[in-house]
């Protein structure tokens, strides 16, 4: 009779030993997987992997290959001898109704084969530019641009930009605008054409005329001097 009594009270006791050896059990469980570390990622004094290599940059023009093709619509503003039996040749390219000129320069042999062609950027905020001057100094030729900010004639301006190209390859080396003393406001600077506007002198010398848009009449003569890298 005694043990029917406790049975309830010993049955209870087993119960709670159970639940508690359950519970002890589940506390030393390793945890999810997910948040286990991953063995081969190394501890942390270990030396970290290589980093992957760098996905090379794309191309620029000035390094896109070289070209022996004149492009359609060329005409020629200025063939000068640069020595070494070969002439730089300066002109501009335009679409098929002769409109929307794009500068081009070129390399070639005296008997005019091209060694080398290149079609250069046009200038920020113009709409069309020609080359017409070419000049060589040492390991470099230097190109004279003159673009055009606006198809209607009355409104645009002509600015002026030399560009510096290597001479092996024609590949663009440098560029700077061409500053014209005393020019202010809404002006258009010209060059005409000869190898005495595009000379060398301790620099590159650019001499031509301005006028302002509102007094085309006007013009005054200017010469510029800039530095060798067309660095200011």
């Amino acid at each position: 009779m005694t043990l029917q009594r406790n049975a309830p009270s010993i049955l209870a006791a087993v119960l709670s030993l159970a639940l508690a050896a359950c519970g002890q059990q589940q506390a030393g469980a390793p945890s999810s997987p997910v948040a286990q570390p991953d063995a081969s990622a190394g501890s942390a004094g270990s030396e970290p992997s290589a980093a992957a290599p760098a996905a090379p940059a794309a191309p620029s023009q000035q390094s896109a290959p070289m070209s022996t093709e004149i492009p359609q619509g060329f005409s020629s503003y200025a063939s000068e001898s640069i020595g070494d039996n070969q002439r730089c040749i300066a002109g501009a390219a335009t679409d098929e109704d002769g409109m929307n000129q794009r500068p081009v320069a070129y390399l070639a042999h005296a008997s005019d084969k091209p060694i080398w062609v290149r079609v250069l950027d046009l200038p920020s905020d113009t709409y069309q530019s020609r080359a017409t001057h070419c000049l060589r100094q040492g390991d470099a030729l230097y190109v004279l641009l003159q673009s055009d900010t606006q198809p209607e004639q009355s409104l645009s301006q002509t600015l002026l930009r030399v560009v510096k190209l290597n001479l092996a390859d024609g590949a663009v080396q440098a560029g700077a605008d061409v500053v014209v003393p005393g020019a202010k406001g809404a002006y258009s600077a010209l060059v005409d054409e000869g190898a005495k506007n595009l000379r060398w002198d301790n620099g590159v010398v650019v001499s031509g005329h301005s006028f302002q848009l509102d007094a085309p009449d006007q013009r005054s003569d200017f010469t510029a001097t800039l530095k060798p890298d067309l660095s200011r």
